[in-house]
């Protein structure tokens, strides 16, 4: 019976260790390549338990299928116009070929090596540009503008897929695809800040000194225009008034000429429009009889005239 028990136990030892040997896992973030005597036999890429023969027949390497980042030791660069700045730029790429990845590159740890010496090399496009440029921004053919920094990106991301040389691009020379660069740092060495910071300084003072010597041409424009309105007002002003002044001269003239014609006549309808305006407006005043123009109202023996009231007409006729 123990002897029954042993065999059953090593039955099931070397049932489990075939299985070992025979199968394999691969995780839903990996990518497995199995070799046959060390040539690719297939690529497995569906997650779950799979079968191979045992080894050394077949063995399995395994690689992460995930998007990984790389980035580069700060770098000194120098700029079109000599100026030197400090930059650190990192690339998120994955394996895209497997077969091509195990065949040039085999360990990740060299294609960190390989891609690290492309980025440096890609570096030098910050020569081919001004450091007033890094700073500013390029207008497109859309119109909309782009930071310089930016297209430095995306033509490092360009070299990197289609190298200006003759060397082939990371994807189809090591299975590598850039997924996304972008400089994670840059730095002005001391000396070139306070350059910078001068520069600046100039530029906003020009700016400044632009901006005051429009602001004062527009004054003097506003207070010049301003001057000749009010002078082109008081000029027709004046003509207006000189107008009105000749023409109460022509009037007082003529009421003039009527006075020396008759005297006495100009002064009873004078008398006469005085009483009018006054009886019209229904004012009571308290004068003494003889005060002008109330003297009309005396008869001959100094008596107040009596003056009747009006009868209204009976029945509407």
């Amino acid at each position: 019976m123990n002897r029954i028990a042993m065999y059953v136990i090593a039955a099931i030892v070397a049932i489990t260790l075939l299985l070992f040997t025979c199968t394999f896992q691969v995780r839903f973030n990996q990518t497995a390549i199995v070799t046959t005597f060390r040539k690719i036999g297939r690529v497995v890429e569906e997650p779950g338990l799979h079968f191979k023969w045992p080894y050394p027949i077949q063995s399995v390497k395994h690689y992460d299928s995930r998007v990984r980042v790389l980035e580069t030791r700060l770098e000194n660069v120098m700029t079109k116009d000599s100026q030197l700045v400090i930059a650190q730029v990192f690339l998120a790429w994955k394996i895209e070929d497997p077969r091509t990845f195990f065949q040039v590159i085999t360990s990740e740890a060299s294609a960190d090596k390989r891609l690290n010496e492309r980025l440096r090399s890609a570096l030098g496009l910050f020569a081919e540009y001004d450091f007033h440029d890094l700073l500013t921004s390029e207008t497109g053919e859309s119109g909309a503008g782009q930071s310089n920094l930016a297209a430095i990106e995306s033509r490092i991301k360009e070299l990197l897929e289609n190298p200006s040389d003759q060397a082939a691009g990371v994807e189809s020379a090591y299975g590598i695809k850039p997924v996304a660069v972008g400089i994670s740092r840059f730095i002005l060495p001391e000396n070139t800040s306070k350059a910078v910071f001068e520069r600046m300084k100039k530029t906003r003072e020009t700016i400044a000194a632009d901006t005051s010597s429009s602001g004062q041409a527009e004054a003097e424009r506003i207070t010049s225009k301003a001057e000749s309105d009010a002078r082109t007002i008081e000029s027709f002003a004046r003509v207006r008034a000189d107008a009105i002044r000749a023409e109460g001269d022509l009037e007082a003239a003529a009421l003039a000429a009527q006075l020396a014609r008759n005297e006495r006549f100009a002064i009873l309808l004078q008398k006469l429009q005085a009483l009018e305006a006054i009886i019209s407006k229904d004012t009571k005043v308290i004068l003494p009889a003889s005060q002008w123009p109330f003297d009309m109202l005396m008869g001959p023996d100094g008596m107040p005239i009596k003056i009747a009231a009006p009868q209204r007409a009976e029945g509407g006729n």
